[in-house]
């Protein structure tokens, strides 16, 4: 992957990262019709995400980056928990391979302490790395969840996925 070298700014092209996710997530929510803050679920064992539009469902494949917990004060990386299904570290394993070339400890240690800047830095870079579409966040509790979003389309009306 030429995506980095020696010379590069880690902390700006971390930023560009940021950025790009936050343009991604200002775009996708109107292409596809959804409202401010459209009700959804989300199955882990599916890797989907489905939101709720006035008039149809958006149906997205996802990667669950990795979760924070508000009582611990880290971010643990999906690859590095046994409770999250194994395709989610296969998604990220272009991150984790990236972080290793780099010699990137924040895309390599599996725990960071932290919170929610330090978690949405590592999803903001694993969307750009995974060339995702967009990012989406869910707090459940003392937990937080963060997915990149990796493809999206609008459900046919008889379950069929349609582009």
């Amino acid at each position: 992957m030429s995506e980095g070298n020696q010379s590069t700014d880690w902390a700006a092209w971390s930023r560009e990262a940021v950025e790009a996710m936050m343009a991604h997530n200002a775009q996708w929510p109107r292409q596809f019709g959804l409202l401010e803050a459209p009700s959804y679920r989300w199955d882990l064992d599916k890797a989907t995400l489905v939101l709720q539009a006035p008039l149809h469902q958006v149906v997205a494949t996802v990667c669950l980056v990795g979760t924070t917990s508000d009582s611990e004060g880290s971010f643990l990386w999906s690859w590095a928990n046994d409770a999250i299904p194994a395709q989610h570290s296969e998604a990220l394993q272009v991150v984790r391979e990236f972080g290793q070339a780099n010699d990137l400890a924040l895309l390599t240690t599996p725990r960071i302490v932290g919170g929610r800047p330090e978690a949405t830095e590592c999803l903001c870079i694993a969307g750009r790395l995974q060339r995702a579409v967009g990012t989406f966040i869910d707090k459940q509790g003392d937990v937080t969840l963060y997915f990149t979003i990796l493809h999206l389309q609008v459900a046919g009306d008889e379950g069929v996925l349609v582009n």
